[in-house]
């Protein structure tokens, strides 16, 4: 028997099996298909090799498909090799729990076609999710591709192989939507942008919204917003899109559809409907250290809602852990980081100034721009800015919100100050290496202490 069965090996369940292991647990990992899950197989990875290729400028076109997969090979390869260090026993296969009450129980079925039957003493879910398809007529149609399966279609990214391609209309107004969309521009690709709302990342700071629609604007993409899709008819190999645009018909041809508006959680497949496992809002319901309803199951990622990162799950999964082995550790949700790699780049921790005013907070905001930064400007960079939001009493760092050069790696100094309750001035006061981009950080705060 062994002391934790891990089902989904994502960031979260690899992490979770590790960190359970060198805890001294006989640990057994049950992935269907290749670890790493939608971020390294079809998500975050093979995005980001894109983005740095095409809008980095990090590398040439020829061969960018072969340094793509060599990239993914190589993180599946480290995958396997730390379970094997870790001595977790990886089952390829799809994981049926027959039995969530007292021993766990659950069937493997793998792809040879027999099974194997394996029992812990907890259970850890950690399955992830997928794209919602909307309703509309043609939304089975080839042409049309999720946002967690379209990075895998050569035809559309490769440049030595995607000429047929020359509109992709892009559903959605969130990261998985701008990025590819930007992606696909930095290929020479017209896009067309169909919003839900007039909103675009409606989650981040609304100085940072502001600025990420002017980038959008300049790029002269045609936006539609308030978008209903009614049908997509096939013609020749690409689509006829007919639909809404607040509340006018609209007809718009391209040759691919990206569904890339919302994800949700996987609640079928594994045996959850025969447990007690709660589901609240179409997720699985768990405590703030990733306990579910049924006694020795937890659930991490994806598939308990909120905000689907991939380092949230890893930190969800050292929660989980914690609570496995008596300690007290829980995700601060307020020191979240989160990141879009678009042109410019953003970086954002904490609150954003909405968030500390509808929660009555008394604070101040500051922004210093890469305008004036030295090695922005020598970098040819000198677009965006930093904006900090601090509790107005005593300075506290209660949010940092980015759109620059190099965002999401100045992200790091950030979300340390926000998660440790920094103050301005301790940022301030730090002597920051010059000339480097995180002066910005320090100048923002700086203005913050100076009032």
């Amino acid at each position: 028997m062994y002391d934790l069965i891990v089902l989904g090996g994502g960031p979260g369940g690899t992490r979770a099996a590790e960190l359970a292991a060198h805890h001294g647990m006989q640990v057994a990992l049950v992935e269907k298909a290749h670890l790493g899950g939608t971020c390294l197989n079809r998500g975050c990875i093979p995005t980001k090799a894109l983005y740095s290729h095409v809008i980095g400028g990090k590398g040439a076109r020829e061969g960018l498909w072969t340094r793509l997969e060599g990239v993914i090979d190589t993180l599946r390869k480290g995958n396997a090799q730390l379970m094997k260090m870790a001595g977790v026993k990886v089952l390829r296969g799809t994981g049926v729990v027959t039995q969530w009450e007292g021993t766990k129980k659950m069937t493997v079925a793998h792809d040879d076609g027999t099974t194997e039957q394996i029992e812990g003493k907890r259970l850890l879910i950690a399955v992830g999710a997928r794209s919602v398809r909307p309703e509309f007529v043609g939304n089975d149609l080839p042409q049309v591709l999720t946002g967690d399966w379209a990075i895998t279609d050569p035809q559309l990214w490769d440049p030595e192989r995607n000429a047929a391609v020359q509109t992709v209309a892009v559903l959605g107004a969130g990261v998985i939507a701008l990025e590819m969309g930007m992606i696909l521009q930095g290929l020479g690709k017209k896009v067309i942008l169909l919003k839900h709302s007039d909103q675009i990342l409606r989650r981040l700071d609304g100085d940072i919204k502001k600025k990420v629609a002017l980038a959008v604007k300049r790029r002269k993409t045609v936006v539609k917003d308030y978008v209903r899709l009614t049908e997509a008819v096939a013609d020749g190999d690409g689509l006829i899109l007919r639909g809404t645009s607040k509340d006018e018909p609209f007809e718009e041809r391209c040759d691919r559809l990206i569904v890339g508006s919302s994800m949700t959680p996987i609640l079928e497949g594994y045996g959850l409907e025969n447990s007690g496992v709660k589901i609240e809002k179409g997720c699985l319901a768990v405590d703030a250290q990733m306990r579910a309803s049924v006694d020795g199951v937890w659930a991490i990622g994806d598939c308990t809602g909120g905000a689907m990162l991939a380092h949230l799950a890893e930190y969800q999964a050292l929660a989980a852990v914690s609570s496995m082995t008596g300690g007290e550790y829980a995700v601060n949700l307020d020191a979240l980081p989160a990141c879009v790699f678009i042109e410019p780049e953003v970086g954002t921790v904490g609150l954003t100034e909405e968030e500390a005013k509808s929660r009555g907070i008394d604070y101040a905001t500051s922004r210093a721009y890469f305008a004036a930064n030295g090695m922005a400007l020598a970098m040819g960079e000198g677009d965006g800015f930093v904006k900090v939001v601090a509790r107005k009493a005593d300075g506290v760092l209660l949010g940092v919100h980015i759109m620059g050069p190099e965002a999401a790696s100045l992200l790091g100094e950030a979300a340390l100050a926000v998660s440790k309750g920094l103050t301005a001035r301790d940022v301030a006061y730090s002597i920051h290496a010059h000339p480097t981009l995180c002066e910005c950080f320090r100048d923002a705060c700086l203005r913050i202490v100076e009032g």
